[in-house]
C-alpha cells in the first residue's frame, strides 16, 4: 500500500489531523451500517461511515487528507485483552528455546554459555517437556553445557522453570528446602531437587536474579507495542503490570512513544496491600492509557501440572495441582477490591480453581448479575455446577484461543477423556447468553490475533490436528472470534463507546488487511497479513 507508506509522514499531528479514508472493503460491526467504503475521521473521532465521499468531506469542515484503501478489506482494531507486553518484548532478546527437542535445548543453552563470560546468568523461555520423551528435564544436563553460568530457563507456560546447579546454590536451595506453599520442586527418588521448580518456588530463584538484565525498559516496551501494532492490535490489556513500571509506562504514552492505547492490571504480589489502598485510573493519558484493575492468580497451568482440579491428574494419580489462596484469604482480598472499586481479573484454569474464584465472588458480589465485570482469566476447566454460575453472575471467561494449538496435544493426557467435555467449553458460554474476550497470553502464545481466530473457528492446529477438530461443537462462529477481539472486550472494559467498531462518535481504530477472513478459507485465517493499522486516524504500522 504505498499511498498508505507515502501518507505516514505526512500525518503526525493528531490534533489538527482530519481524513478521508476511501475505496476500502470495511467491516463495521455497527448493525446499522454493516459494510461501507468511506470513512471519515476528525482529531482521531469518527465522523462518517457509509459510501458516500461527499458526504464524508462535508462532516470534517477541514481541508482532509484522502487515503485510497485500494479496495482492501477493514475491520476494526483489534483488542488483546491477556497480554504481557514487557515479557513480549523480553522475549525478543531471551533464549527461545520453543518447539526445540531436548538434545537441541541443551545445545543452544551450551552455545550462550561459551559467548557469555563466566559467572552472568542465562534466561531463557520456551520449552515444553512434552514434546520430549523424558517427564522432565534435570539440573545435572544443564551442568554439562553450562558449569560455570547460572541458568534460568522458563517453560513456555511461565509457571515453571529449570535450573541448573549453580542457580540453586545461589539460591540457597537443596535437597532440606521444604516445598513453599503454592510451589513445588520437583525431586528425584532420593528427594534430591531435580532442578525444576514449580509455582511460587520459582520466585526462590528468580529473587536472587540480578534486578538490572541490561534491557532499557522504553525500548523493550516499545519494540513490543511495535510488533503488536503490526498484528492490527490497537488496544492492549497489560495482564499484569508491575505498578512500579506505570510512571515509565505513563511517560512513554504522554510523549508519543507509544501508539498502542493501554490497558493495565497491576500485578499484586508483592504490592496487594498498597494496591487495596488505592483504585483504577481510568484515563491516566486521556483515552491512551488507563489502570483498570488487578490481577490474582488463584492456581498454575496444565502443562506445569499446576492447575488446581477437583479431581487427580490422568497422568500423575493422587495429585490435583496446588492453590494460591484460602477461601478466606481470596474472599477478603476481594471484599476490599470491591469497595475500592478495582475490576479484578484472576487466573483460573483448573476447575477447582474456577470454582473457589466463582463461590468467593459469589460471596462478595452476590449471587445475581453484577455490572462490574470481573474476569476469570483463561477459564479452560470449568465444573457443570459452575457453568450456569458464571454466567448468571456477569462474570467475564477471558480467553486465549490461540494456546488450544498447544492445548490440544496436552490436555487430553492430563484430563482424560471424561473432563475434555467440560474443558475449553467456549460455545457453551455464548449459548447461554454470555461472551468471551480474547487475548494471546503473549510472550506464552504468539500475540497475532488471526492464529487466535483461526483456532477459536477450527479447534486445528496449524498442521490441521485434529481432522474433525478438537471437541468441534465448542467452536465459534468467524464473525463471534471476531467479537472476541473487538465488540466484547471493548464492552468488558465499558469502552463500548469508543472502540469495537466503526462507527460515527467512536475513535477511529482499524486494521486493514489482505483478505475478508470472514469469507477465506478457513486454512486461510491463520496466514492473514495486516496491511495497515491505524490509531486515532493516524497510519501507525505499514
Amino acid at each position: 500500500m504505498s499511498e498508505i507508506d507515502k501518507r505516514t509522514s505526512d500525518a503526525n499531528n493528531e490534533e489538527a489531523q482530519a481524513v478521508v479514508f476511501r475505496h476500502g472493503r470495511i467491516l463495521t460491526l455497527d448493525p446499522g451500517c454493516p459494510r461501507a467504503s468511506v470513512l471519515a475521521c476528525l482529531r482521531g473521532q469518527i465522523t462518517y461511515v457509509g459510501d458516500d465521499f461527499g458526504t464524508a468531506l462535508s462532516t470534517l469542515h477541514h481541508e482532509a487528507e484522502v487515503v485510497d484503501l485500494r479496495d482492501r478489506d477493514v475491520i476494526p482494531g483489534l483488542i488483546d485483552s491477556h497480554a504481557h507486553v514487557l515479557s513480549e518484548g523480553l522475549k525478543l532478546s531471551q533464549v527461545d528455546l520453543a518447539g526445540l527437542d531436548y538434545e537441541e535445548t541443551l545445545e543452544m543453552v551450551g552455545e550462550e554459555a561459551n559467548a557469555r563470560p563466566a559467572g552472568s546468568w542465562i534466561h531463557g523461555r520456551g520449552w515444553d517437556q512434552n514434546l520430549w520423551s523424558i517427564a522432565w528435564p534435570t539440573a545435572k544436563d544443564l551442568d554439562k553445557v553450562s558449569p560455570h553460568h547460572p541458568v534460568v530457563l522458563d517453560r513456555i507456560d511461565k509457571h515453571s522453570i529449570w535450573v541448573n546447579s549453580q542457580a540453586l546454590k545461589l539460591a540457597g536451595l537443596s535437597k532440606d528446602t521444604p516445598d513453599p506453599d503454592g510451589g513445588e520442586f520437583v525431586r528425584d527418588e532420593n528427594g534430591d531437587l531435580t532442578g525444576v521448580l514449580i509455582g511460587k518456588a520459582m520466585f526462590m530463584v528468580y529473587n536472587v536474579m540480578p534486578t538490572d538484565d541490561g534491557h532499557d525498559f522504553l525500548a523493550t516496551f516499545r519494540k513490543a507495542i511495535n510488533e503488536l501494532l503490526g498484528y492490527g492490535l490497537t488496544t492492549l490489556v497489560d495482564c499484569a503490570t508491575r505498578p512500579s513500571d506505570v510512571p515509565l509506562i505513563k511517560k512513554a504514552v504522554d510523549e508519543g512513544l507509544v501508539k498502542a492505547r493501554l490497558r493495565l492490571y497491576l500485578l499484586t504480589e508483592p504490592w496487594l496491600s498498597e494496591l487495596l489502598d488505592q483504585g483504577p485510573v481510568k484515563h491516566l493519558s486521556g483515552d491512551r492509557l488507563s489502570i483498570d484493575g488487578i490481577k490474582l492468580f488463584s492456581d498454575g497451568s496444565l502443562g506445569s501440572r499446576s492447575a488446581w482440579l477437583l479431581e487427580n491428574y490422568a497422568d500423575r494419580p493422587g495429585y490435583r495441582g496446588g492453590h494460591v489462596h484460602s477461601d478466606e484469604h481470596l474472599e477478603a482480598i476481594l471484599i476490599r477490591a470491591r469497595d475500592i472499586g478495582w475490576q479484578v481479573a484472576i487466573h483460573t484454569i483448573g476447575d477447582a480453581a474456577i470454582a473457589q474464584t466463582v463461590k468467593a465472588m459469589a460471596q462478595v458480589l452476590g449471587p445475581e448479575k453484577t455490572d462490574r465485570n470481573w474476569r476469570l482469566e483463561h477459564y479452560q476447566l470449568v465444573a457443570d455446577e459452575d457453568r450456569e454460575r458464571v454466567i448468571s453472575m456477569g462474570l467475564i471467561p477471558s480467553i486465549q484461543s490461540v494456546g488450544l494449538m498447544t492445548d490440544l496435544h496436552m490436555a487430553p493426557v492430563r484430563l482424560g477423556p471424561e473432563r475434555l467435555r467440560r474443558a475449553y467449553a467456549w460455545r457453551d458460554i455464548i449459548d447461554r447468553g454470555g461472551y468471551v474476550i480474547n487475548g494471546s497470553d503473549c510472550p506464552i502464545e504468539s500475540p497475532n490475533p488471526f492464529l487466535g481466530i483461526y483456532a477459536a473457528v477450527t479447534r486445528k492446529d496449524l498442521k490441521g490436528f485434529p481432522p474433525g477438530g478438537f471437541g468441534r461443537e465448542q467452536a465459534l462462529s468467524r464473525l463471534e472470534a471476531l467479537y472476541s477481539y473487538t465488540i466484547w472486550p471493548a464492552k468488558a472494559a465499558f469502552v463500548s463507546d469508543k472502540l469495537g467498531s466503526l462507527s460515527p462518535g467512536k475513535l477511529c481504530d482499524f486494521a486493514v488487511l489482505d483478505r475478508d477472513i470472514l469469507t477465506c478459507p478457513e486454512r486461510a485465517i491463520a496466514g492473514t497479513r495486516v496491511m495497515s493499522t491505524v490509531v486515532n486516524g493516524e497510519i501507525i504500522s505499514t
